[in-house]
């Protein structure tokens, strides 16, 4: 299998060693300089790189803080990472393929997954919900790039489908989950003997969904201020009147029906909040006014970056840093019957068009696969990544 971008080929030629002398050189560096690079790492989140750079002698591991030993520390947290976990080309022998969206990195991470836990789900940061493998299958939340795992007493919902993992104001370590089978929402904490489960109606599930999805949740503040603002509430709700569309199927994650389907999607743009519709033929990107009224105005650019967006979630990239993606432009898919294709809409001249001649994705029972030969384009992972989310795997071991 062809490597996937950013993984390291190894050479057939031997890497020259360099003498003793030279190692013992780094190893003595002053103190202010190794923190110096540290920090640089943990500015553009290549928090694995830091872990790899505390490991090369004792003197860099005293220069640098431990990210184990406080969890909670923002700074060792996965930021701008999504999980590639929809082809199990990305899941061979404990390992899973994450892109970070800020910087267009492609880590390939081997996990300590199969032998202790089951993966429940991901979050849009990058960290791993997780199901202890022996009963009560209590939830564990893993940061793949530090190793560290925050164990929780309570049992995991085996029908999780989406989670949020924050830390709010003087509460640590706070894990929702959303259970689309049944559409409760569920919340503990590390010490909670179970999961608090939250009853809501359907519309404002799929209205929370899609925050969540789209990074709205990730800090709670962002939740508190603008998803559960009933100002902002009642103008979707009069948008998708205008649109003629029913507000329960506004925010669902079901691809869209007729010709005049429309379907919304919040997504955190930098600490802002957009919201996106899709139609058939038709995008449009929508901001919050900073004004007292709060008006939603159309979006006229996202700059270098590039917005995509599929049925179950969506996320924004830096175009810059990755080959083939044109920024200023929305990347959506819509579906016709089994087949799925990839469509680009130029928010600088309003036009919408095909990227790929070919069909892009092929339904086989609830999943999208990618049509091709491998190596994939990126356009097709990311697309790919918005319209497959993957089953619980705790659920499905006790379906059996």
């Amino acid at each position: 299998m062809a490597a996937a971008p950013g993984d390291e080929v190894p050479t057939p030629l031997a890497a020259p060693v360099p003498p003793a002398t030279a190692v013992a050189g780094w190893s003595s560096l002053p103190t202010d300089l190794v923190r110096r690079i540290a920090d640089c790492l943990l500015d553009t989140n290549d928090v694995d790189c830091y872990v790899d750079l505390r490991a090369v002698c004792h003197n860099w591991r005293s220069a640098t803080e431990d990210p184990r030993s406080d969890v909670s520390d923002p700074r060792f947290h996965p930021r701008f990472w999504i999980v590639l976990d929809d082809d199990e080309a990305f899941q061979s022998d404990g390992c899973r393929v994450l892109v970070n969206t800020a910087t267009g990195r492609f880590l390939r991470k081997q996990l300590p997954l199969p032998r202790h836990y089951y993966v429940v789900t991901t979050t849009v940061s990058g960290f791993f919900v997780l199901a202890d493998r022996s009963p009560t299958h209590a939830a564990r939340v893993l940061n793949p790039l530090t190793g560290a795992v925050v164990r929780f007493k309570a049992p995991v919902p085996r029908d999780t489908t989406v989670a949020v993992f924050f830390f709010s104001g003087s509460t640590l370590h706070n894990l929702t989950v959303l259970c689309d089978s049944t559409g409760k929402y569920y919340t503990a904490v590390p010490e909670s003997k179970r999961f608090a489960p939250e009853t809501t109606n359907d519309a404002i599930y799929n209205y929370m969904r899609k925050a969540v999805v789209g990074g709205v949740y990730a800090n709670g503040g962002g939740w508190a201020s603008v998803a559960q603002s009933n100002v902002i509430m009642e103008k979707l709700f009069n948008l998708s009147e205008q649109l003629k569309v029913h507000f329960f199927k506004f925010f669902s994650v079901d691809p869209l029906g007729h010709r005049g389907d429309v379907r919304c999607f919040l997504l955190d743009f930098g600490g802002e909040v957009f919201f996106i519709t899709k139609a058939w033929g038709r995008v449009m990107v929508l901001g919050i006014e900073p004004t007292e009224k709060q008006t939603l105005a159309p979006v006229e650019t996202v700059g270098r970056y590039a917005i995509f967006i599929g049925h179950q979630r969506c996320l924004v990239v830096d175009a810059a840093k990755f080959p083939s993606v044109e920024a200023d432009c929305v990347y959506y898919t819509l579906d016709v019957g089994k087949f799925a294709f990839i469509w680009k809409h130029s928010l600088s001249d309003w036009k919408d068009e095909r990227v790929f001649d070919a069909i892009d994705f092929v339904k086989e029972n609830k999943r999208f696969v990618p049509v091709g030969a491998r190596p994939f384009t990126i356009i097709q992972l990311l697309s790919s990544y918005t319209i497959n989310i993957s089953d619980s795997e705790l659920a499905s071991k006790q379906s059996w």
